[in-house]
């Protein structure tokens, strides 16, 4: 794992990460594809493989749609002019394009802010409880 330089700001490894780009040169590219994470980036190497974004992205996503379509489900609900079938197909239409937009840029961020924390929760396994356990108990 190649550690963040000290001189990089968490500003601009999470603006990188929004862009989908490498936290720690800027220039390679966080995901292969719509949203399957890179092992390594082509441009300087630096090592993504331990990395797991796990739910956050889609925890991420859902917070900021939920914050544009509830207001809309309510607006609509209450709006007896709309009918029913355009104010699905609106909603629809706004939640698929929102997912698409924001889920992979909500990916790289959690990748670039576990890159730069080193949070990957590595000392979290299950084996690194035990030992830490073994040691406590002999104090």
């Amino acid at each position: 794992m190649q550690a963040p330089s000290s001189s990089l700001s968490y500003g601009t490894a999470l603006i990188r990460g929004l862009r989908r780009r490498c936290p720690h040169c800027g220039i390679g590219t966080l995901l292969r594809g719509y949203l399957k994470p890179v092992t390594e980036c082509e441009a300087c190497k630096s090592d993504f493989s331990h990395i797991s974004a796990d739910d956050g992205p889609a925890w991420v996503t859902i917070l900021v749609l939920g914050h544009v379509v509830v207001p809309l489900m309510l607006y609509f609900g209450r709006d007896d002019s709309i009918p029913l079938w355009i104010a699905c197909v609106t909603l629809s239409v706004i939640m698929l394009i929102g997912v698409y937009l924001i889920l992979p840029r909500a990916k790289g961020l959690f990748i670039a802010l576990i890159w730069m924390t080193g949070a990957t929760g590595e000392d979290m396994a299950p084996n690194s409880l035990d030992q830490s356990d073994e040691t406590h108990n002999r104090r």
